[in-house]
């Protein structure tokens, strides 16, 4: 099962291990602040960060799960996420800012239809080195990051 949602989940139910959170601004004639503050919406401690950047036109980035949590803000731009748990799927138009993504392991992602000027930070809770891709998602390795299986 495959659904749509637009930037905030409503009654579609994502998928196991998936979740939208949101991040706290604040406003005001200076401009807008976003923090990541205790408590935190980034549901691990973030060992690594990293910034999706100048995406050409046509391109995907992800199309796989990682055996670490995630933690996906776009802080300019627009894309669309597709996830899946290998049961259920849902896809996500992701716009920047008020909402982020949080992805336990075993979640399979794809990233597409970047809009020019797209900026996409990533929190995940294991070194580079100490991760494991995978071409399709990992029910095993959801439920055992989850409440939900």
């Amino acid at each position: 099962m495959l659904s749509t949602l637009d930037g905030i989940a409503g009654t579609t139910q994502l998928p196991a291990g998936v979740a939208l959170v949101s991040v706290a601004s604040c406003k005001d004639a200076r401009g807008r602040l976003f923090a990541l503050e205790q408590p935190s919406p980034v549901p691990f401690p973030p060992v690594r960060t990293f910034v999706i950047r100048d995406v050409p036109p046509g391109q995907a980035r992800g199309r796989h799960a990682q055996s670490c949590h995630e933690f996906l803000w776009l802080l300019s731009g627009s894309c669309v996420a597709t996830v899946h748990d290998g049961r259920t799927g849902a896809t996500i138009h992701l716009r920047a800012e008020e909402h982020a993504l949080t992805m336990a392991p075993g979640v399979w992602i794809g990233l597409g239809d970047f809009e020019h000027g797209t900026v996409l930070l990533v929190l995940a809770s294991k070194r580079y080195s100490e991760t494991q891709s995978f071409s399709e998602p990992q029910p095993a390795l959801i439920a055992a990051h989850t409440q939900r299986s």
